[in-house]
């Protein structure tokens, strides 16, 4: 039986630097993710006048929170990378700040879209200039009010950079969103003393509330990255491994029961119940079938649908899954490059267009060809779905043309991969 520690959570990594900078005093964040995305949230937060410091040989950050309305206005942009988190939630944090400031990103990030963000935060009073909804985004100076707020986009960034902007702002903000996203900011801000009610459907926030430090806070394991070690140890013939200390929160556990539903074998072990719970999840080899993902269940798996997608190549029978079209603007189209790269490998891979949203059907194989390159449009998601895929089927692992985006969010991905290739652990 093979171990394994994936990286801390990315989505919890930022909130958790992010609401310790509006909180006042100290916060030590235990098990923080040192990737590139949740680097550059910390590097806005700097810029902004918050004493930060690092320690990454123990994956430690400590914070000095300021308050609310205490951030310096910056001197210079503030330079988000690869990462629309950072941009999207520090829209709603620098929205009714009192100052200038400026967000922008790299290329990648200057393709995606914004304007999910800005029109909603405008509905509050704000003042947001843009490249017609695409970065960099100028906030200026504005008084924010509370408002209604109802989002058709199932975003947890979305969701929580009203949120915050909801804390800046004069009276209360309602937010609701037709399908619920994965709730570690609700989660987050209770840790963090504010209260959060749920009404008709509407989560509630009151500007008068402001964030009390809890002292220590500790990030669990990624279970969108231990998803790929799931994957490769439910398709890796006779294989069983354990992937120690795994984020459990309801709404990101998607993967988990589409798994079951595929027939795979995979239980949970040792939960810890906290703020955020936890747990060992025990995988082995199994034999997957084909099935239906409905509209419902993609926000609670949106980042693992590319390697559900490799799955479902493995998988007897047809995989077909509805309402993708969120996947079109991430760091890539991932819908395309799930379809290039799968027929690559001779699956029978289809993008369907109907009722106005995007579906994917995949037929699984047994018969696969040796594809001469894998391209990853520098996406780390892609890159790693199809490396698992290239592990699984022995295949050479040098025909991915870019390895290192995987830095976005698991540094560690390739030393783990080949760790677990050979049978060994990792990290534990």
């Amino acid at each position: 039986m093979v171990r394994i520690i994936v990286p801390p959570d990315k989505s919890i990594s930022h909130r958790a630097v992010i609401f310790s900078s509006l909180a006042k005093g100290r916060v030590e964040i235990n098990n923080f993710l040192f990737a590139e995305d949740c680097l550059s949230t910390i590097s806005v937060l700097k810029s902004l006048g918050i004493q930060i410091t690092t320690f990454s040989n123990k994956r430690k950050v400590v914070v000095l929170g300021k308050g609310k309305f205490s951030f310096s206005p910056p001197k210079k942009a503030l330079y988000a990378g690869n990462s629309g988190t950072t941009m999207r939630i520090m829209m709603g944090v620098l929205a009714g700040q009192g100052f200038e400031s400026v967000l922008d990103g790299d290329q990648s990030l200057r393709s995606r879209p914004m304007n999910r963000v800005i029109r909603p935060l405008e509905k509050m009073g704000a003042k947001i200039e843009s490249k017609e909804g695409y970065p960099p985004v100028r906030i200026l100076p504005a008084k924010l009010k509370g408002a209604k707020i109802e989002s058709q986009i199932a975003s947890a960034q979305v969701k929580s950079a009203i949120l915050l902007a909801g804390l800046h702002a004069d009276g209360r903000t309602h937010y609701r969103e037709f399908i619920t996203s994965r709730d570690h900011t609700e989660r987050m801000l209770r840790l963090f003393g504010v209260k959060v009610r749920r009404y008709n459907g509407f989560l509630i926030v009151d500007g008068k509330m402001s964030l009390q430090s809890p002292s220590t806070l500790f990030v669990p394991g990624d279970i969108s990255s231990g998803s790929f070690f799931i994957s490769y140890g439910l398709l890796k013939t006779g294989s069983k491994l354990v992937l120690q200390q795994v984020g459990l929160n309801p709404t990101r556990i998607g993967i988990l029961r589409v798994i079951k539903r595929m027939g795979g074998h995979i239980r949970i072990v040792e939960r810890v119940n906290s703020t955020e719970p936890y747990g060992n999840i025990v995988v082995k080899s199994s034999n997957l079938k084909g099935i239906r993902i409905k509209r419902e269940e993609i926000a609670s798996l949106i980042d693992e649908l590319p390697i559900i997608a490799v799955m479902a190549a493995f998988a007897k029978g047809r995989t077909y899954i509805e309402a993708v079209d969120e996947l079109r603007v991430k760091e890539c189209d991932r819908v395309e490059a799930i379809r290039y790269n799968l027929a690559r490998f001779g699956v029978d891979v289809r993008i369907i267009e109907k009722k106005g949203r995007t579906d994917l059907e995949i037929w699984g194989t047994s018969k696969f060809s040796q594809p001469k390159s894998i391209r990853t449009w520098s996406d780390h998601r892609i890159s790693m779905a199809f490396a698992i895929m290239l592990a699984v089927l022995g295949m050479d692992l040098d025909v991915v043309d870019d390895k290192n985006c995987v830095g976005i969010s698991y540094p560690e991905f390739w030393d783990t991969l080949n760790a677990v290739s050979k049978g060994e652990n990792y990290g534990c």
